[in-house]
């Protein structure tokens, strides 16, 4: 079957590469995890050496099983480390999406990516749902995923793609179902929308994607842009809610969460053009 999962990232700066470390193997589930959120993070893992171990929670490399959740790119690193700053408390669950090796990312297809959803939901009893990138046609396996973790009270978070200035019909998924919170981004002033960002009445809310500060594979930090960088920080937002407010209903965590985001440093009171 054809892969057509995109990470979300601009492409115009080096990004690190490292080789999969498969020192460092999935383990089982705790029987008793800390109360605390937890955010599943659909992504390429996490490095060891930027992410601190005691916020990171079992999971799966969905690719390659029999290895690690060791970032071989970058792009996860990069995303928790941002959700991070902004909900240090959060618990992360890296589920391995995309790999790099051959110079080139490979990704789970379809069916897995969904399988990926549900699984956030049923074995790593995940709150938060992130996905810092999308696929380029609307996939029944991966609607009916999203409308899974909706009905069972986890919210999903996803960047809506970063085309906008080649291709600006474009809409990515799952950022495009109604049942996922849709994330854009603004330039880094905040002051409109970035020039890469999809757009429309479809994007629920827009975050500053454009030179975020990001945690490398390395354990250093440099500057980076794109909408997944926007979804990082709305999921840290929605973590910071239910930790104050743990039996707070799906829609109105929705509803909450944009409007903190609104109110925050990170957004300015733009017209979704």
């Amino acid at each position: 079957m054809k892969k057509v999962i995109v990470l979300f990232i601009v492409l115009s700066f080096a990004v690190l590469f490292v080789a999969c470390n498969s020192e460092n193997p999935n383990i089982e589930m705790p029987e008793e995890a800390p109360k605390t959120v937890r955010i599943a993070v659909i992504d390429t893992g996490f490095s060891s050496k930027a992410i601190p171990a005691e916020n990171i929670l079992s999971g799966k490399n969905y690719y390659y099983p029999e290895l690690s959740t060791e970032d071989t790119y970058g792009h996860g690193t990069a995303v928790a480390s941002i959700i991070l700053r902004y909900s240090p408390k959060a618990f992360l669950v890296p589920l391995v999406s995309n790999v790099f090796e051959d110079n080139k990312i490979r990704q789970v297809d379809n069916e897995v990516f969904a399988q990926m959803i549900t699984d956030a939901v049923d074995i790593y009893d995940c709150d938060i749902i992130n996905i810092s990138a999308g696929l380029i046609l609307d996939k029944e396996e991966v609607r009916k995923a999203c409308a899974y973790a909706e009905e069972n009270g986890v919210i999903v978070v996803a960047s809506v793609g970063n085309d906008y200035d080649v291709n600006g019909k474009v809409m990515y998924y799952p950022a495009g179902y109604e049942t996922v919170l849709a994330v854009g981004a603004l330039n880094k002033e905040g002051s409109e929308i970035a020039y890469f960002s999809q757009r429309g009445e479809w994007v629920d809310v827009f975050a500053v994607g454009e030179e975020v500060t990001i945690g490398t594979l390395s354990g250093n930090t440099r500057t980076s842009s794109g909408s997944s960088y926007s979804a990082a920080k709305v999921a840290a937002f929605a973590a910071n809610i239910i930790s104050q407010n743990p039996e707070i209903e799906l829609e109105k965590l929705k509803e909450k969460t944009i409007e903190e985001i609104k109110q925050s440093e990170i957004y300015y009171n733009i017209t979704n053009e």
